[in-house]
């Protein structure tokens, strides 16, 4: 007689429901015993490969702020359309980019979204080679078109070739390779440009190592499309993104709204920093350029080490609300502090300058990390697909004005503070809407039952119960 009670299930099957639930693809474990395990881990490395020179191009204008204005002679607004222009086609894309990969074939999409950050920086640095900042803007805006996009294709690839804990492993190391690309850049770019002289010379490393990234996207999709012509990929797990299903909008519940105008606001804060912190380090308080290159370094390689530990922290943690505010108030305060703290010079560099990075830093290890857990906590597969388009596409807005409106303020109040004083302080207004923001989810969460407060797996119990942006007649055909 079969026993009709469900057991308990494992963590390692919980870690796999939530992963594919929280990208919204179909990543049932898979049978991969016939594929040599070096294969797989090629796969992985190649993944890697794609962030990390991906990430090392797209940072190249902070890293090279100060000298791409002094070439031009121009002001930060100006500078900052390098920027606009990039996150202007992501304000769309991610809400169509499923769609475009089911239409045309995700190996085919990885591809083009490859060919596009290939093109765009070998446009970028062909401007910067003839000193033409009509031709750099062209370029990232062609680099824009593939660049997040050509992120959120290969993961469904990736989810393929792993299961359970390996698939979170391997997700945790290509979101490592990500933040190493960043400090890399931030490391080597300016002093390529001290060697050289030349703005061109450091955007052609980027140019090398986009075109490694979209050779290793070419032998990604190969080895993929030959398991699936051999069929050492089973049939039913065959990759579809999942189907926008645009009259869902009106089932998600008011905490999601809140989540989605909070991390929009708080994440265009944190690159915001990131974007102006190696001009401040240099400008306002007196930092040798190498110098600031170095500690923009450490600032993501300490974001990026901190990742695994930050997850397994967030696993276990039954006050994830409490988190979130702690996290953003530390936040608050330490651009509070940057901003009212004294100017250094050439020849007397303010050091203390260093102190509200640690903050800043664990802010910026934390709450991706913990924001997408709890969207996880509260959404089935079913909806997830288009929850995470609709962040994706009001973040990607908010990260097109931010830095218009921060260069504004930047060039209007230059002579207070070299002008970082109230871009600053324009931060900390941000941060403290994104405060008031995550105490309403808090509030709301409490309503709610305290979803957010459960551990990992009472999470999971309870999502399966009731989950909060699933309707009745979806729950029925599960």
């Amino acid at each position: 007689m079969t026993n009709s009670t469900s057991s308990p299930k494992s963590s390692s099957t919980i870690n796999s429901e939530v992963s594919s639930d929280f990208l919204g693809v179909s990543t049932t474990p898979l049978n991969l015993t016939p594929i040599s395990p070096w294969i797989r881990w090629l796969i992985l490395a190649l993944a890697s490969v794609i962030n990390f020179g991906l990430n090392y191009s797209s940072q190249n204008p902070q890293a090279l702020q100060p000298s791409i204005q002094s070439v031009f002679g121009m002001e930060d607004t100006k500078f900052n359309l390098l920027y606009s222009v990039y996150s202007f086609p992501n304000i769309i894309l991610p809400l169509f980019g499923g769609l475009l990969a089911d239409k045309v074939g995700i190996r085919f999409a990885v591809n083009l979204f490859g060919s596009f950050v290939f093109v765009g920086q070998g446009v970028f640095t062909l401007g910067a080679y003839y000193e033409n900042f009509e031709l750099m803007v062209l370029g990232r805006f062609v680099f824009g078109l593939g660049g997040e996009s050509l992120t959120v294709t290969q993961l469904p690839l990736l989810a393929k070739w792993f299961k359970g804990g390996e698939l979170a492993f391997a997700y945790g190391l290509a979101k490592c390779a990500v933040r190493l690309g960043k400090s890399a850049n931030s490391f080597l770019t300016p002093k390529i440009y001290l060697w050289t002289n030349s703005l061109s010379a450091p955007l052609f490393v980027g140019l090398i190592l986009s075109l490694i990234s979209l050779i290793s996207g070419l032998i990604f999709c190969h080895f993929d499309r030959k398991a699936d012509e051999k069929e050492l990929l089973s049939s039913s797990s065959s990759l579809s993104s999942s189907k926008i299903d645009w009259k869902g909008i009106k089932s998600f519940p008011r905490i999601f709204y809140l989540m989605l105008t909070s991390y929009a606001c708080l994440y265009a804060v944190i690159q915001g920093f990131s974007n102006l912190l190696n001009k401040l380090l240099v400008a306002r308080f007196g930092f040798d350029v190498n110098f600031a290159g170095n500690i923009v370094m450490i600032y993501y390689l300490a974001s990026a080490a901190g990742g695994p530990f930050v997850g397994l922290i967030v696993d276990k943690c039954r006050r994830k609300t409490h988190l979130m505010l702690a996290i953003t108030l530390l936040f608050f305060f330490n651009n509070l502090f940057l901003a009212f703290l004294e100017d250094g010079s050439i020849h007397n560099p303010n050091y203390h300058a260093c102190l509200p990075l640690i903050g800043v830093t664990i802010f910026n290890s934390f709450y991706s990390i913990l924001f997408w857990a709890c969207v996880a906590a509260i959404t089935n597969k079913r909806k997830i697909g288009l929850g995470t388009g609709m962040i994706t596409c009001v973040t990607n807005l908010s990260q097109t004005i931010l830095p218009l409106l921060l260069g504004e303020i930047h060039d209007h109040t230059l002579g207070i503070h070299f002008g970082y004083c109230w871009t600053l302080i324009a931060l900390c207004v941000a941060i403290g809407i994104g405060l008031v923001l995550n105490y309403c989810i808090h509030r709301e969460d409490k309503k709610n039952g305290g979803v957010f407060n459960f551990s990992k797996q009472e999470s999971k119990v309870a999502s399966e119960k009731q989950p909060l942006l699933s309707s009745p007649t979806e729950n029925e055909t599960l």
